[in-house]
């Protein structure tokens, strides 16, 4: 059998989703690897800091973390697990910070020097998004989201009251989102990869077109690992798979 050697882990969400939204998929991965250790942050505006401001740009996010991670305070170098803008966060970080992160596996992300906003944001959730803005009900907020971004209904329905009650707590405020927007649309990744990466994507998500992971994978000479059905997501809708690329 083969050695696992104990590993650090830094686990980043996206847009507007905070730690509480890994859902039960925090729970397996540190199940996964018992001998590993692990640190959920939220990013500024998001989860337990809803009351915080988010800033606009990524480099901003590097800082904010990098003050928060007792692995940067101790020294010691850590893989990354991230999906959407905090894999954005975590490219910037390996950018600036080459010799701090061994190894990053970005989830369904994308870059504006690679892909058009259509693809980033596909069409057909500006409706479903505009639903957003006139509710604050974390049951509304949370139904209309997990459509989007979780295509098996088992797991939205496995998930979904975890959830509700997550985004009822710490709900978050809508000038952060657009802050956090404005970040993301502004960011472009480098035209190399900046590390050791594994990008990750999947067929079947339908908030960021797949050909946002193929195109980066395209661009830094990368084989991407794709998800055949899973949405948005893969945290949640798939979680075993998702184990398996860490391996």
């Amino acid at each position: 059998m083969q050695q696992h050697h104990p590993k650090n882990w830094l686990l980043l969400r996206g847009l507007a989703r905070g730690v509480g939204h890994w859902g039960t998929f925090a729970e397996k991965i540190q199940e996964r690897f018992p001998q590993d250790r692990f640190e959920f942050i939220d990013l500024p505006g998001n989860g337990t800091r809803n009351e915080e401001v988010s800033p606009t740009t990524i480099g901003d996010y590097v800082k904010d973390l990098r003050s928060r991670s007792e692995f940067v305070k101790k020294n010691e170098k850590f893989n990354v697990l991230a999906v959407s803008l905090g894999a954005m966060v975590t490219v910037e970080w390996m950018r600036e910070f080459p010799h701090e992160i061994n190894k990053a596996f970005l989830v369904c992300t994308s870059s504006s020097g690679f892909s058009p906003f259509y693809h980033r944001f596909q069409p057909i959730n500006v409706v479903k998004s505009l639903r957003l803005l006139s509710s604050n009900q974390a049951l509304i907020w949370e139904n209309t989201i997990l459509n989007m971004i979780v295509n098996s209904a088992d797991r939205r329905e496995a998930e979904m009251l975890g959830m509700v009650a997550y985004s009822d707590r710490y709900p978050v405020k809508m000038q952060n989102i657009l802050r956090q927007l404005a970040a993301a649309s502004q960011f472009r990744f480098p035209k190399e990869a900046p590390g050791d990466v594994r990008l990750i994507g999947s067929h079947g998500d339908r908030l960021v077109s797949p050909h946002c992971t193929l195109r980066i994978a395209h661009a830094w000479e990368l084989k991407p690992h794709m998800h055949p059905w899973a949405g948005h997501d893969i945290p949640i809708d798939d979680p075993q798979w998702l184990l398996e690329q860490l391996l």
